[in-house]
């Protein structure tokens, strides 16, 4: 069951496309909120992505204890990075106030887990030079429990180095170069410590043994990294499917319904 929330006027955010897949009773405040993936461009990625793993988790809750929901962005090449980024933070900002939402679990997919990692790093900014967009990200980082990152890219730069073949669609995404991705794990780790640390986010990393688009190495490169700063977080491995399998799948909806209820 999903219904679409919808807005009086046209937005370019495209937040008239968030959906509901679960919505129970307005006392109740913890939310799961999905970002899908598509590689900054691919127009078959949409927020209807997470439908399967939502019914699976709504199922699992029995006691009715979490709200679903699921943002849209704008692709590239129409926008570059960090404008879709951007607009996921701005949707997410405006469901936040609309909903009353006091506790979120931000679940993404491949760019969506992108995503996910470029809020956190934005204390790489000092605040009082942060734009409105950064600011908002600040605001959520407060009342983020929980960061679910599935099949994520990390490092731009090691993707390319993996699969230089990809370089057609993150040029959509960055026109003048993967230099201005700011948030290279090496760059920012300090930052995003301090994020985890100051806002007591849990860090999920979740990754297919079966993907067929992007190997262990962006999540094996990210640990690295989490574990050089002695960063606590969690790992799940095991055969959730290809690549665009993993958002459906019920093992990890289990453990996402088992994480937040543990």
């Amino acid at each position: 069951m999903s219904t679409t929330i919808r807005t009086i006027s046209p937005d370019i955010t495209l937040f008239n496309k968030t959906l509901t897949f679960q919505e129970i009773s307005p006392s109740t405040r913890e939310a799961i909120i999905y970002i899908h993936g598509g590689a900054w461009n691919d127009p078959e990625n949409t927020p209807n992505d997470f439908n399967q793993l939502s019914n699976m988790i709504e199922s699992m809750d029995t006691e009715s204890s979490v709200c679903q929901y699921s943002i849209e962005y704008r692709l590239s090449p129409e926008i570059s990075n960090p404008r879709n980024l951007y607009d996921a933070v701005a949707n997410i900002t405006r469901l936040v106030k609309e909903k009353g939402l006091a506790n979120l679990n931000i679940v993404g997919h491949s760019v969506g887990a992108t995503f996910i990692w470029q809020i956190l790093s934005v204390l790489k900014h000092s605040q009082e030079r942060m734009n409105e967009a950064q600011l908002q990200m600040l605001e959520l980082l407060k009342i983020v429990k929980r960061v679910f990152l599935l099949d994520g890219i990390y490092s731009l730069k090691e993707l390319l180095e993996e699969y230089p073949q990809y370089e057609c669609f993150t040029r959509l995404a960055f026109p003048d170069g993967i230099q201005l991705y700011e948030e290279e794990p090496f760059r920012v780790m300090t930052y995003v410590k301090k994020a985890l640390s100051c806002f007591r986010i849990d860090i999920h990393l979740v990754h297919s043994y079966q993907d067929e688009l992007l190997t262990l190495k962006q999540t094996n490169s990210l640990i690295a990294c989490l574990q050089n700063y002695q960063l606590s977080f969690k790992l799940y491995l095991d055969d959730l499917g290809l690549h665009n399998d993993v958002y459906k799948n019920g093992k990890v909806a289990k453990y996402i319904f088992d994480t937040i209820h543990r």
